[in-house]
């Protein structure tokens, strides 16, 4: 594919929604999964006009809008109710370096995407009241001082409008917001917060929230908050302290496979009110991590291995299932799938023309 084309992508049949992370292109799919092996299909591919590689692509809580990030420093979002006409939407140019990540906020937020950059800012974008091809920026969030911002994740709806950003000199910074203030019948100013804190030696390369500890249609704030983090120095569990105000570590044993090699990515599994699971990617290697209920500590568990690097895990949001980028030369998704005995079985993504 050319650097700048994107795929969209659609199920064979009744499946599972979910979103494919590629270096140098992008596609959004709908994955059916038979015993051993996924059907997917191609409807259509698009030309996004981008100047340069496409780093990350995600679609919104309701699959209507696609954004797409690239090297060129800008951010397109695509209208794609109509698979095979995806229509323009708009174009966000307000960052110097590569966009490295964008993430949609959920939907009590409001519409707003948050995008991550190279030149270390992240930026809040909000569509406007007069319809979906306009946006402005709500929050620009100088991190320069940490280097590249590599990932970020929003935080779930009970946590309040809180991002958190994982940066090059393995800073996590959390960003909330805290309300907004008028000051004349028209002006309206939003009141931000940011809170950094040391999470790895080296770089940070991803971040993923926990789900809250209660479901609430108030928000909680950040009680009972929990993050992931993963970085040159391995995976990293934190939580927030009301009482000292800062983000506490969890104890955690390193997976030794690691050891040197870092860990690329790491995704919290969604509750399933059985018990807490990581999944993390490293080398060639997925890792599942579960919590000792006695300890309190983090334990690394085999998942699979696969026969070229891994890049990007992400779970569905319901049953054990895990999707896993993997390749260089030719980008490949392969699902995970725990059975009840505990074991994880490894089915390969097919992608087929209509």
């Amino acid at each position: 594919l050319r650097p700048n084309a994107a795929l969209w992508i659609a199920p064979c049949s009744t499946g599972l929604p979910v979103g494919l992370d590629r270096a140098e292109s992008v596609s959004a799919s709908f994955v059916h999964s038979s015993e051993c092996v996924g059907m997917a299909t191609i409807l259509a591919e698009f030309d996004t006009a981008h100047c340069g590689m496409i780093h990350d692509a995600q679609l919104d809580t309701f699959g209507q809008c696609l954004a797409t990030a690239s090297a060129d420093g800008h951010i397109r979002l695509w209208d794609v109710r109509k698979p095979k006409e995806p229509g323009f939407l708009a174009d966000l140019g307000g960052h110097e370096g590569a966009v490295h990540q964008v993430a949609w906020a959920p939907p009590t937020a409001g519409v707003l995407l948050a995008s991550a950059s190279a030149d270390g800012t992240v930026a809040v974008w909000g569509r406007q009241a007069r319809g979906p091809s306009h946006w402005h920026r709500l929050r620009h969030e100088d991190l320069e001082r940490h280097g590249p911002v590599r990932s970020l994740a929003w935080a779930p709806s009970e946590h309040g409008t809180a991002l958190a950003c994982a940066s090059d000199d393995g800073t996590v910074t959390v960003v909330t917001h805290l309300g907004v203030v008028r000051s004349g019948e028209a002006t309206v100013e939003h009141r931000w917060e940011a809170r950094s804190f040391q999470a790895h030696g080296g770089q940070a390369l991803a971040v993923s929230w926990a789900s809250p500890p209660v479901f609430s249609d108030k928000p909680l704030g950040m009680q009972g908050a929990r993050l992931a983090t993963a970085g040159d120095d391995g995976v990293h569990v934190w939580c927030w302290s009301a009482a000292l105000g800062s983000w506490e570590s969890e104890p955690a044993e390193q997976d030794a496979a690691a050891e040197g090699a870092g860990v690329r990515d790491v995704a919290w599994k969604p509750w399933d009110g059985i018990a807490e699971m990581l999944a993390s990617a490293s080398g060639r290697s997925v890792t599942m991590w579960t919590q000792d209920a006695s300890s309190g500590s983090w334990r690394p568990q085999q998942g699979a291995t696969f026969a070229e690097d891994v890049y990007k895990v992400s779970w569905a949001e319901v049953g054990n299932i895990l999707l896993v980028s993997f390749g260089q030369t030719e980008q490949r998704t392969a699902l995970l799938k725990q059975r009840v005995d505990g074991v994880w079985d490894t089915m390969d993504v097919v992608v087929q023309e209509e």
